[in-house]
């Protein structure tokens, strides 16, 4: 029972941490869901130094929200958390390997990313496209593209694991996306942004995520009880939740992916404003 209590408590004092944040105009950046009532919705981050990687994602063109201890960090279809928190292993160790945006300019954004510190895991000019590894081990994918509408918008979770469409046929029964495939890899896509699956480039199975640099990524949904009733019966563990906050709106809760990803369900957090 101690070590239940010691597992449990921080958990749920995360999730009333997140509660108690009241973003402005949020809902401008999440999606429409789609059939399932299911939309992209946030990306949870563990760094050493929030002041510092807040500095970062500014400028690399999110929008910030103060919100307390939090940070809220928008981009056109994905809002970003911080949590200050030395992560137990960077993102390219986990099953979350990185997360992938568009953008107009590539040397623009390659020269901030070289001013903030990222080390570059790929880079090909030619093509628009890199790979960088923040401060604290958040990887981030840059593609430069000409079709979007702003400087920068969010693309892609990028996830590890050896049966590719076997995860991926999961993404899409439990969020009801769909099945699709970029670069030859399976995705699953929802709107607001896509989940790639990439084949594992080490022996090593990857690390969980919680804890570590990319601590869990979420998907907004549109009524999370009946949601919860439609994955209880397909057998998901429900791992938290839900948790209710009448007065801001939102209720939230957390599973995990076969492969070790913690994902938070929130209902409300597009209509906080």
């Amino acid at each position: 029972m101690k070590n239940f209590i010691k597992l449990i408590v921080p958990a749920v004092l995360a999730v009333l941490v997140f509660l108690t944040v009241i973003p402005e105009p949020a809902s401008a950046q999440i999606p429409e869901p789609n059939a399932a009532g299911v939309a992209t919705g946030h990306v949870h981050l563990n760094v050493a130094d929030v002041a510092r990687h807040t500095a970062i994602w500014i400028s690399l063109g999110a929008k910030l929200i103060p919100a307390g201890r939090l940070q809220l960090l928008t981009f056109p279809g994905m809002i970003f958390l911080l949590t200050e928190r030395t992560p137990t292993a960077p993102s390219g160790e986990t099953t979350v390997n990185h997360v992938g945006f568009l953008v107009h300019d590539y040397e623009d954004i390659h020269s901030k990313l070289a001013a903030a510190g990222a080390t570059f895991v790929l880079e090909n000019t030619e093509a628009g496209q890199l790979i960088a590894s923040l401060p604290d081990g958040t990887q981030v994918e840059m593609q430069q593209s000409a079709e979007i509408q702003h400087p920068i918008e969010f693309h892609h979770i990028h996830l590890a694991a050896s049966d590719q469409e076997g995860l991926r046929d999961w993404y899409v029964k439990v969020f009801g996306a769909e099945a699709s495939s970029r670069r030859d890899m399976p995705s699953a896509v929802v709107p607001g942004g896509r989940v790639d699956i990439m084949d594992l480039r080490t022996e090593a199975a990857p690390k969980p995520t919680r804890g570590t640099a990319i601590d869990h990524i979420g998907f907004e949904v549109a009524d999370l009880h009946a949601f919860l009733d439609t994955i209880k019966a397909q057998g998901i563990k429900i791992d938290l939740g839900p948790i209710d906050a009448p007065a801001l709106g939102l209720r939230v809760a957390f599973i995990t992916d076969p492969v070790g990803t913690y994902i938070e369900l929130t209902e409300g957090l597009d209509n906080l404003d």
